[in-house]
């Protein structure tokens, strides 16, 4: 889903758990939003740490996203896992801290969000929601001779100019 869908839909929701919140409403807001930082990371990392613009991390995911109806494609975003979610809601759990908690409803309602747009489009099953189901799923593909990360080197040779490269994959 689009980020600024996260960030109306965040927003809005917000603005409603304000009376109950306070000013931690603008914790939730902001980590709704907030948790996409880890395409960010994604991104710099699957470019060999060479390039640091948004602009372009979004051009990339731009490409990306007509492969992900593909049979072959999966992602792992970190901060969308299980076992993130496991680890801020101990945080939360163990602290109390009204403001972590709040930030857990942002990510839970991010998730959701994410979900039900995954849903929409038939994509279902295209990220993984876990690191060990990505580590398991990415060994099976690659056992069976599919290479997954073949879609994201292709948009980035398109990306970068090496467009005879992104065709010969």
């Amino acid at each position: 889903m689009k980020i600024q869908y996260h960030a109306v839909v965040g927003g809005t929701v917000a603005l409603a758990l304000t009376p109950a919140l306070g000013l931690n409403s603008a914790i939730f807001w902001i980590s709704s939003v907030l948790i996409d930082g880890d395409h960010y990371m994604e991104y710099v990392y699957r470019n060999g740490f060479k390039d640091y613009s948004i602009k372009r991390m979004f051009e990339f995911y731009c490409l990306l996203s007509k492969s992900r109806k593909e049979p072959d494609f999966l992602s792992l975003n970190l901060m969308h896992t299980a076992e993130f979610i496991l680890l801020i809601s101990i945080a939360a759990a163990m602290t109390g801290w009204v403001w972590m908690i709040a930030m857990l409803g942002g990510i839970f309602l991010h998730i959701l969000l994410d979900l039900f747009d995954m849903y929409l489009h038939g994509v279902s099953f295209r990220r993984s929601l876990s690191i060990i189901e990505y580590f398991m799923r990415i060994r099976r593909m690659k056992r069976q001779g599919i290479r997954p990360e073949l879609h994201y080197q292709s948009a980035l040779d398109y990306m970068f100019g090496r467009q005879d490269q992104a065709k010969n994959r």
